[in-house]
């Protein structure tokens, strides 16, 4: 526990804000969702991502007022709550806003469709403090193919999605490759001027899943000198649960399509609907052995890959239904320190994967 309160803890990705924009209360302790500023704090979290999330079906003239509005319920949280937490859009700026005994909070756009088409739209989230966006999400969008595509409409990055990258770059943006095709992730390493990350994604070859990253990507990844935040969502992690997991929501396929078809704008009152099944699904879910050992099990893989500075954490809290055991919510992510610490990692490569290899990225992406 001292280590973990003497590092910089950074979770490289959360999906908390979409629960701010429904009105939730962010300064007060919550049973349902998995993060509010009392468990961040209890957690040890120094600088928190939250990721303003659109989906590929948003029709294009209401991606960038519809991605306002949710950077604008962050921020309407956060002065609510100045002495607790802060938007940090440098490296150095997250680090006082540290030292001050506050969490820095950083803002991510996840899924590249919020910029509608335009790059004058990617620089006007990057002036309200964005400061990584991913590119695609589980549907592709008009530039770049999502991982989840089996059926792709044209070849990994189109050339509009290069002009992102390099504005990205000329801005000072990070580019985040979760979600995207393996295709793509390749163009993106080819054009980028800049290290990238994977926010929220797990390693392939423990768990064979289209959102994981095989090793040739891990070592791409690293030679950029990019980090992956590891996902904690039990279907990355393992794939006997992702079996399982399947099993259970082809068994539940009708009710599930017919929620889709009732609310197919409303994500909240899709989640809404569907909660009741995710619950169930938890329950049987749980007797599957998934725990922080399994998270730790993905760091090991990358770091024997390529060493210990290219990967961090990416819970996808808010964002994900399963969790493993020791997991439930942000307050429990000193176990992670903790199996670190039982493993025989070094205070100093434990520090880098707690948050310093992310913050190496932010500082040399964003300006000190």
């Amino acid at each position: 526990m001292e280590l973990h309160e003497r590092a910089l803890v950074a979770d490289m990705h959360s999906d908390s804000v979409l629960r701010m924009k429904r009105g939730f209360d962010f300064s007060k302790r919550d049973t349902t969702g998995h993060m509010d500023i009392p468990r961040l704090i209890e957690g040890g979290i120094d600088l928190q991502v939250f990721a303003c999330f659109l989906s590929t079906e948003t029709p294009v003239e209401q991606c960038r007022p519809e991605t306002d509005e949710i950077i604008d319920s962050l921020e309407a949280q956060l002065t609510r709550n100045a002495e607790k937490i802060a938007i940090c859009r440098t490296a150095s700026e997250a680090e006082r806003i540290i030292q001050s005994e506050r969490i820095a909070a950083f803002i991510g756009i996840e899924n590249g469709v919020a910029i509608a088409n335009s790059l004058d739209n990617l620089e006007h989230f990057y002036d309200r403090g964005v400061r990584y966006m991913t590119l695609t999400h589980t549907a592709s969008n008009e530039w770049c193919i999502s991982s989840a595509d089996t059926t792709p409409a044209f070849y990994s990055l189109a050339d509009f999605g290069r002009e992102v990258v390099r504005k990205m770059n000329e801005l000072g943006m990070i580019i985040d490759i979760s979600h995207a095709s393996i295709s793509a992730v390749g163009q993106v390493l080819k054009v980028t001027e800049d290290p990238v990350i994977a926010s929220h994604s797990c390693v392939h070859s423990i768990c064979p899943h289209d959102r994981n990253l095989t090793d040739e990507q891990i070592k791409a990844i690293a030679e950029n000198g990019g980090v992956i935040g590891i996902n904690f969502f039990s279907g990355y992690l393992s794939s006997e649960w992702n079996r399982r997991s399947d099993s259970l929501f082809k068994a539940h396929r009708t009710v599930i399509d017919s929620i889709r078809a009732l609310y197919p704008e409303d994500r909240q009152k899709r989640h809404q609907a569907m909660r009741p099944i995710f619950e169930m699904m938890d329950r049987e879910l749980a007797e599957i052995e998934v725990s922080v050992t399994t998270i730790v099990d993905h760091i090991d893989h990358i770091v024997n890959l390529v060493g210990p500075d290219h990967v961090g954490l990416g819970s996808d809290f808010d964002g994900v239904f399963g969790l493993p055991r020791g997991l439930s919510d942000c307050s429990r992510v000193p176990n992670i320190t903790k199996e670190l610490v039982r493993r025989g990692y070094s205070d100093e490569d434990i520090e880098k994967i707690l948050g310093g290899n992310f913050m190496r990225v932010f500082r040399q992406v964003c300006g000190p």
